[in-house]
């Protein structure tokens, strides 16, 4: 039913720093892989390598299986739902799968997860650390912004810039407990104040 090509571990890793969304270990998910959904799918996603892993049942050789990225629509794993945005989005780069974290007819807010890799040596050991490096993208009227913090929706929305800042102050806890909660209550509302304000225009 999948196809791709095998999987081979190439990194040692001895702690909880490891390559993979959330965790090592293979979970329950679902694939819109070449226009078909499947559900209740072992699935693994490689954040540092960018591939979506599954269970290879039906080859021989490896069990492990990374699926051919260009069928993958989007999958959800863990709870958290990615799409394959396989496209130029900001200074002509394809970013390949982004977790959604806002998505409605106002904007969309997405999450890109990336690792950085470290080289360790332990007793003569020599294995592997990731660390994350993730980012944030806002998709507003066909046009995709890079978002390094939420100071960043004034320039791209100057005529709400001053309700911004008190949208922002209403979630200044989340700032650094939970980023992700953060941004995406700050686009919820905005989001709000956009779709108000066009409903107010169109009577």
């Amino acid at each position: 039913m999948f196809k791709g090509v095998a999987y081979t571990e190439e990194y040692r890793v001895i702690n909880e720093r490891h390559q993979f969304f959330k965790e090592p270990d293979f979970a329950l998910g679902s694939v819109v892989y070449d226009g078909q959904p499947y559900f209740d799918v072992e699935l693994k996603y490689d954040v540092y390598q960018g591939n979506l892993l599954t269970m290879n049942t039906e080859a021989l050789g490896s069990s492990i299986l990374i699926l051919d990225g260009n069928k993958v629509t989007e999958f959800t794993i863990h709870g958290n739902r990615f799409k394959n945005l396989n496209q130029n989005l900001v200074e002509n780069k394809a970013y390949g799968f982004l977790e959604v974290l806002v998505e409605n007819d106002s904007l969309s807010l997405y999450k890109k997860h990336a690792k950085k890799i470290f080289k360790r040596t332990d007793k003569e050991i020599l294995y592997y650390e990731f660390k994350d490096r993730n980012s944030y993208y806002l998709h507003y009227a066909d046009t995709y912004y890079s978002l390094k913090k939420a100071n960043d929706l004034n320039a791209i929305f100057p005529e709400y810039r001053k309700s911004l800042k008190a949208i922002r102050n209403r979630y200044a806890s989340l700032g650094k407990s939970d980023p992700d909660a953060y941004m995406k209550s700050i686009l919820l509302d905005l989001s709000a104040l956009i779709s108000a304000q066009s409903a107010k225009e169109t009577l």
